[in-house]
C-alpha cells in the first residue's frame, strides 16, 4: 500500500514538473478528483486548457489561486489571477474579493508572500496590470555579471543557481564566489534604490524549468510614484531581502542556508551487496536545507560502524506537520559518526541531496525558516559534528 502511495505521489509531482504529461484534457479530470486540493495541480490543468484556447482555463486558474491562498502563498495566486483576468476581464467586486482574500492571508514567513498581503486595492490592481509572467526553459542565463539591472523578478516556481562574485575592499579584483539556489517566493534583481544605476554582481542560470513575474524597473518606479505606501513596501522589501542576502554571502559563503528544524523521517538505505535488503532506518532530522540534512538515529540501532554507511545511497521520506504531505527525497550518505548524548551513544549521519524535484523544493524552502541566530548557531552544530 505504501509503495502505491509513494508511486502515485512521485506521478503527481512528475506532472507538476512538467517530465509528464496528460494528453487527455478527461484524464485530467479524473486525477484532480483524486487531489482535489492540490494548487499546483489545477494550475497546470489551467495552463494545458489555455493552450487548447479553452474558456474553461479561466475557472480553474480561478481555483487554484483560491487554494494558493489557502495554502499561505499570495505570490503565486496572484499569478493565476493575472492569468484568469486576461481570458475574463474582472467586476471590480472580483478585484475587490481577491484584495480580502489576500488581507486575511495567513502568508507563509517569507517577505515576499508578506508583502502582497499588505497592499491596499488600488496598488494590488495597479501593480497586477503592470507586472508580467515569463516563463522560461532550464539552462537559461537569466541575468550576467556586469548586466545592467534593470527589472525586478519573481520566482513563482522551478529553481535558479545564483553564482554571486565578490571583491575584497582593498582589491577590485573579484576574489571569491558562492553559488546559493532561488527557488518559489524569492526574488532577485537589485534594482532600489530606483534612482541608482547598477550592474549585477551575479550569473543567475535556470536549473530547471522556471515561472517569473517580472516588472522592469522603469515602470515599477513610477507605480510607487504615484502610490506613496506601495513605495515604502517595496523599500523594506528590498532591503530586507537583499541586505540578508548579502549579509550570508559575507559571513558564509555556503550553498544552501539550513535549519533548525526538526523533523521525522525515514532512510531507506541501499545496500551495495547483492540480493541483500535495503536498511530500514527512522530518527529526526536536526539540521536541513535544501542541499541535504542531518540525521539523529539514536542509540537503539545496532548497525556496527556507522562510519560504514558513508557513501551508501539513501531515499529520504520527511512527512510535514502541514496537510500531512511526504516528500521522498534520494540522496547519498557523506558521513557517520557516533556522539555521547546523556551517557549514550547516538548514531549521526549527514546526507547530502541528489535530486529534489522542483516541487518538493519549494514545499521544503517553505516549511524551512528561521532567524539569523538559529542559522548560525545550526552552522556551529553541523561544524562541530564534522569535527568529531
Amino acid at each position: 500500500m505504501n509503495d502505491r502511495i509513494e508511486r502515485q505521489d512521485s506521478v503527481v509531482s512528475r506532472i507538476i514538473d512538467g517530465s509528464i504529461t496528460i494528453d487527455s484534457v478527461e484524464e485530467f479530470e479524473d486525477l484532480l478528483k483524486a487531489f482535489p486540493k492540490n494548487p499546483r495541480l489545477h494550475r497546470v490543468f489551467a495552463d494545458r486548457l489555455l493552450e487548447d484556447k479553452s474558456i474553461n482555463a479561466a475557472e480553474e486558474y480561478k481555483t487554484s489561486a483560491k487554494l494558493f491562498i489557502d495554502a499561505g502563498m499570495p505570490l503565486q495566486a496572484i499569478t493565476c489571477k493575472i492569468f484568469e483576468w486576461r481570458i475574463i476581464k474582472p467586476s471590480k467586486e472580483e478585484g475587490l474579493a481577491l484584495h480580502s482574500d489576500l488581507c486575511e492571508c495567513n502568508p507563509q514567513n517569507i517577505e515576499v508572500q508578506k508583502f502582497f498581503t499588505k497592499l491596499a486595492y488600488e496598488e494590488m490592481i495597479a501593480l497586477m496590470a503592470k507586472i508580467v509572467p515569463h516563463n522560461y526553459p532550464a539552462n537559461t542565463m537569466l541575468r550576467k555579471f556586469g548586466d545592467e539591472e534593470n527589472e525586478l523578478c519573481f520566482v513563482i516556481s522551478g529553481a535558479l543557481e545564483k553564482t554571486s562574485y565578490h571583491r575584497l575592499e582593498a582589491d577590485e579584483k573579484v576574489t571569491k564566489k558562492s553559488k546559493t539556489n532561488l527557488i518559489g517566493s524569492d526574488i532577485f534583481g537589485e534594482i532600489y534604490p530606483f534612482d541608482e544605476d547598477k550592474l549585477s554582481e551575479s550569473d543567475i542560470e535556470s536549473i530547471t524549468r522556471v515561472e517569473l513575474l517580472k516588472i522592469s524597473k522603469l515602470k515599477l518606479t513610477a507605480l510607487c510614484t504615484e502610490h506613496p505606501n506601495l513605495n515604502l513596501l517595496m523599500r523594506n522589501l528590498c532591503i530586507l531581502r537583499f541586505d540578508a542576502n548579502r549579509e550570508m554571502h559575507s559571513k558564509t559563503f555556503r550553498k544552501a542556508t539550513r535549519h533548525q528544524l526538526p523533523m521525522q523521517v525515514n532512510l531507506k538505505i541501499f545496500q551495495e551487496e547483492s540480493g541483500k535488503p535495503p536498511l530500514n532506518l527512522s530518527g529526526f532530522t536536526d539540521d536541513i536545507s535544501l542541499g541535504g540534512t542531518c540525521v539523529v538515529l539514536g542509540a537503539k540501532y545496532q548497525i556496527g560502524n556507522i562510519s560504514d554507511l558513508t557513501g551508501k545511497n539513501v531515499k529520504v521520506q520527511m512527512s510535514l506537520p502541514i496537510e500531512s504531505i511526504s516528500l521522498n527525497i534520494l540522496g547519498i550518505i557523506v558521513w557517520g559518526k557516533e556522539i555521547p548524548v546523556e551517557g549514550k551513544k547516538t548514531a549521526i549521519v549527514g546526507i547530502q541531496f541528489k535530486e529534489i524535484n522542483p516541487v518538493d523544493r519549494g514545499i521544503l524552502n517553505g516549511y524551512c525558516f528561521g532567524s539569523e541566530a538559529e542559522q548560525n548557531l545550526i552552522w556551529s552544530l553541523w561544524d562541530s559534528l564534522m569535527e568529531k
